[in-house]
């Protein structure tokens, strides 16, 4: 749809105006697409938002859980609604607004973009190898695959695949300042200061706590076992073919 000779994609003006999608809807002259673009941004921004409001509080909870947080953090409302993660989660959320600043303030919300962008990689990549350390334990302690309730297809192999790209996002996080002309310190240590912070809060706590990897022969497969066993599960039966593919995708 866009030429890659269109001048419009070398365009450094702050705002959307270098989009391919910007300059295939001017190419095509359809007057209605931008605001249902514009819809479809807003609404996916909105979404996203609530998401990672819901996902960071509770990751606030699990810490206060493990005793990794304040204990203040487990207070909740007669619901269950762990308010006080909430909060917190939100007011962070406030720093947004230093994006539609100039200058320093700019550069310190890139430096939180940036921060928060590799910690959400690094929470996948340790749930990768939490998968494939799963694999190990369970192998090593004998416990068949099939009698999982809940299994995933192609197993270590995918897990190994989903580490290798996240780690590779992760490196080349910032492989603009490596191309020819484009070296810049500042834009360098934006693009990777998260990753020496997780290394350290990473080797802060490993010395702090003192705590040690468990071979797989030893890891614990079997507190709350129970408790899930006795859970009822009933059996869903897709009703038409969508939902038949729904079911075999899932």
């Amino acid at each position: 749809m866009v030429p890659y000779t269109n001048a419009d994609l070398d365009t450094s003006t702050g705002t959307a105006a270098s989009s391919p999608w910007v300059i295939g809807i001017q190419l095509a002259q359809i007057r209605a697409l931008p605001s249902i673009i514009n819809a479809v941004i807003l609404t996916s921004a909105a979404s996203s938002g609530n998401a990672f409001l819901y996902a960071g509080s509770r990751y606030l909870f699990g810490l206060a859980q493990n005793g990794q947080a304040p204990r203040i953090f487990l207070k909740c409302t007669k619901r269950g609604l762990p308010w006080i993660c909430v909060l917190v989660t939100w007011v962070f959320s406030l720093l947004t607004y230093l994006s539609v600043g100039a200058g320093g303030s700019v550069a310190v919300f890139n430096w939180f973009l940036n921060i928060t962008t590799i910690a959400n990689l690094f929470t996948w990549v340790g749930i990768c190898i939490a998968a494939i350390q799963f694999q190990k334990a369970c192998k090593a302690q004998g416990v068949n695959r099939a009698d999982l309730p809940f299994r995933s297809p192609g197993q270590p192999y995918l897990a190994w695949a989903a580490l290798i790209m996240f780690s590779l996002v992760i490196l080349t996080n910032g492989w603009e300042v490596f191309t020819n002309g484009n070296w810049n310190v500042t834009n360098f240590i934006t693009a990777y200061i998260g990753v020496p912070i997780f290394f350290l809060l990473y080797g802060f706590w490993k010395i702090f706590k003192k705590s040690k990897w468990v071979a797989s022969s030893e890891v614990d497969l079997w507190t709350g076992k129970a408790a899930i066993d006795n859970e009822y599960w009933p059996e869903q039966k897709p009703k038409n073919i969508i939902e038949k593919f729904w079911f075999w995708l899932c």
